[in-house]
């Protein structure tokens, strides 16, 4: 289990139902052909999206000007989860993390110091500068890291046991969430420029910060809206708007661009998953 993955399966909350006011736009279901599941991750300027689907095993896929690509690491298991706007993935499979260039699809491993097979980077920026987590060993502590060229950095907030670092913005800004397993407290934050600053979601129950915009004005993620139902959401100039595909159980909103295009997936009616966009109204910038 990566560390993103399984910082929300440890933290244990008591919710009570509240409104939802779901946010106006238009929602496009993503499945890859012949899949049996699909996950959408991470999307660029150009809305060129990636993500992961389920043919027997797992696989990576680019989404770009409707055509569908399948990047897998030596046949392995692969999952993608950002990229950029200059052709650069992140992801990892079975034996490997990497950065995957597009151009010369050529793939380098990311593996922060001392650690084998427990490096899960998350997102890039147009810099190249690569955010994620890290474990040294499965299902032990896991920590947030930067990696600026071929320094590896360690990201976690004061208080915290364990820490996921699941975005970056063009500027170096870095969002995750953080636990304390001592306390059983989990919050989100922000990192830049050396300080940490705690990430508060308005009006929302147990929500997770899985990623920001590249100028860094918008955040996504999900909440729980009642005892397991999970939302998406956006939050941009301090409004929350809420993501739900529609007829969907559970919605998660992981990547967002400039435009305001939000990717991430959801559970149907019948438990199937698959992944979504969500496009803003035409009149939403003029707001």
């Amino acid at each position: 289990m990566s560390p993103r993955k399984a910082i929300l399966s440890l933290a244990v909350l008591l919710l009570a139902s509240a409104p939802l006011a779901l946010a106006q736009g238009t929602y496009t279901q993503i499945d890859y052909p012949g899949g049996s599941m699909t996950r959408a991750l991470g999307i660029d300027n150009a809305g060129d999206i990636v993500g992961f689907y389920f043919a027997g095993t797992y696989h990576g896929f680019l989404l770009s000007g409707g055509t569908y690509t399948t990047i897998d690491y030596r046949g392995e298991s692969t999952y993608l989860n950002g990229i950029n706007d200059v052709g650069q993935i992140v992801g990892y499979g079975y034996s490997l993390a990497f950065v995957y260039n597009l151009q010369t699809q050529i793939f380098t491993e990311v593996a922060y110091p001392g650690t084998h097979n427990g490096t899960d980077p998350t997102s890039i920026n147009h810099a190249g500068t690569i955010a994620g987590s890290y474990a040294y060993h499965a299902g032990g502590a896991y920590f947030g890291f930067q990696l600026a060229g071929s320094t590896y950095s360690k990201i976690v907030p004061p208080g915290s046991t364990n820490a996921i670092v699941s975005g970056i913005s063009g500027s170096g800004k870095f969002v995750g969430s953080a636990l304390n397993m001592s306390t059983g407290s989990y919050f989100n934050f922000s990192y830049a420029q050396g300080k940490y600053q705690n990430l508060r979601i308005p009006n929302t129950h147990f929500a997770a910060v899985n990623g920001i915009s590249p100028s860094g004005s918008a955040l996504v993620g999900q909440y729980m809206l009642s005892l397991g139902v999970a939302v998406g959401f956006v939050y941009e100039n301090k409004t929350l708007q809420t993501l739900q595909f529609p007829g969907a159980i559970d919605t998660y909103a992981y990547g967002v661009n400039d435009a305001g295009e939000v990717v991430g997936w959801f559970i149907d009616s019948s438990y199937n998953t698959h992944g979504f966009t969500w496009t803003p109204p035409a009149d939403a910038g003029k707001k």
